[in-house]
Parts: C-alpha cells; structure tokens; sequence
C-alpha cells in the first residue's frame, strides 16, 4: 500500500526518496539491458530484426540517459506531489490495499481495462496535440531528437512532456478506485511497452497489421516511424485511434511488411552461407 505517515518532514524525505528510487530503479537497468542485449551482447542476433539498419548515434544515447534522468525526477514529483496533496485534502488518492474490495476480481479487471482505455486515450489526443506547430518546440520537440530511437528514447522527454505524459494517472484515481499492486502493475507494462516500442527491432511476425484482430495492436514499427516522419502514428498500445481518426501513414502496413521481409531474407541468406 502507498505511504501511510504523518506529514512531517522524515515522512516526505522517505516517499520523495522511496519515489525516486523505485522509478530510477526499474527503468534504468531495464531499458539499458534492452539497448546492450540489441546493440552490443547479442547484435548479430537481433540484426534480422531491425527497423532501421544504422545504429542509434552515440551522442543521441547520451542525451537520451540524461534526459530520462529528468522524466524520472519529473514522475516521482507528481507521484510526491499527489501524496501530499491527498494527505491535506486536496486530492483524492482513491487506491486501496485489500483485492476483495468492491467485489474482488471483476472490478480489478474492470479497473484495469478501464485504465488502459484511459490511458490510450489520453496519450493520443495529448500526443496529437504536441505535434501543433505552436507548442512543439517547447514541449515535444526534445523526445523526437530521437530520430532512430534507442531502448533508452523511452523516458526521452522534456520537462513539460514528461507532466503531460504522467498526469493521466493522478487524475484517473481521482475519480475510479484503484487497487494499489494493480497500478504498479499498470505503469510497469506500460514502460516495457514503451521501451519495446523505442528498441528499434520488430519482433511481430507476418501479416500481423493485416489480421482482422492484431492490426488493432501497435507495433515497434509503428512508433518508429513516428520517429522518423513525425506527424502521424500517435498512438500508443492500441491502433483504435489512428485507425478511426486516418493519422496512420498510408505506407504503415506496407514498411512493416517491408521489415517482416528483411528478417525472412536476412534469415534465408545466412542459413544459405552456412550450407
């Protein structure tokens, strides 16, 4: 359950740090495993799976460390924050500890799908709004310095940015109740997604953005080129919105398709050397 203490200066010392630390902690050694496992341990090995065939820049990696250092401190500021204003009843912080309230496994499930519709939603409309000509530079510009992302590209956003992208959680508890290990749950996936969908590699077999089904689940592709074209392909988990409102690029089949091909061909002409 979330801190339980009294509002004096040890009990902030200890969330502030216990936020930080728990942010820091997760994301840094999972995103930097993803990048060596990719890029240096296993290169040869996940080559057929590339997006694009030039490695992220070196400088770009750097900045791409420094700058998640931001967002993390930005992520566990609204997560200080939030406890603080809940405690001075301020906010509401409707986030529970026992799985059997409010009728146990429907509503957990319930909150879940709830939160990631949310969630979905959210980042598109606010993503979409990012990209308007007269707030890009100062809020949305720095994440897309990342032309040919790196795992380590996921947590790559400004100052501004990073509020907006974690912002849609505090006001999601304001108003729906949440059992507490679920949340963790939510902004863990979400993270992995996120890091999955900045590594550069696509691991989604054939025909998977033409199946009456899985095309409405993104893929690596998809946010890559984002990255590469900028103003299309805004959504996240799900391809719901951009399907619904035309701002998939028209090629977005059609290139991952392209990288689905160059893995089989990349396969096909190694097993062909080792015969």
């Amino acid at each position: 359950m979330p801190f339980q203490c009294e509002l004096n200066l040890d009990c902030l010392l200890s969330v502030g740090s216990f936020q930080l630390f728990m942010n820091t902690i997760r994301y840094y050694p999972l995103a930097g495993l993803a990048f060596l496992l990719i890029y240096f341990w296993r290169k040869d090995y996940f080559q057929k799976f590339r997006i694009q065939s030039k490695d992220p820049v070196r400088s770009k990696i750097v900045f791409e460390i420094r700058q998640s250092a931001v967002t993390l401190f930005v992520f566990s500021l609204i997560g200080f924050s939030v406890f603080v204003l809940s405690r001075v009843g301020i906010l509401k912080r409707n986030l529970y500890g026992d799985p059997d309230m409010y009728g146990g496994i429907p509503y957990l499930i319930f909150s879940f799908v709830l939160v990631t519709i949310w969630h979905e939603t959210w980042f598109y409309w606010a993503h979409r709004i990012m990209h308007h000509r007269k707030i890009y530079s100062w809020v949305h510009l720095t994440h897309h310095k990342s032309v040919n992302p790196s795992p380590l590209a996921a947590y790559n956003f400004s100052f501004t940015e990073a509020i907006f992208e974690a912002l849609y959680l505090p006001i999601f508890v304001q108003i729906v109740p949440m059992y507490f290990p679920l949340l963790i749950f939510h902004t863990f996936y979400a993270m992995i997604l996120n890091i999955y969908f900045h590594s550069g590699i696509e691991l989604y077999p054939k025909g998977f953005t033409d199946h009456p089904v899985f095309k409405w689940i993104n893929t690596s592709t998809h946010h890559n080129l984002h990255h590469q074209k900028f103003n299309g392909n805004y959504s996240l988990y799900f391809n719901f919105w951009d399907r619904i409102m035309g701002t998939n690029f028209p090629y977005y089949e059609e290139s991952f398709e392209e990288v689905v091909r160059k893995k089989e061909s990349f396969v096909l002409n190694k097993n062909t050397i080792i015969q």
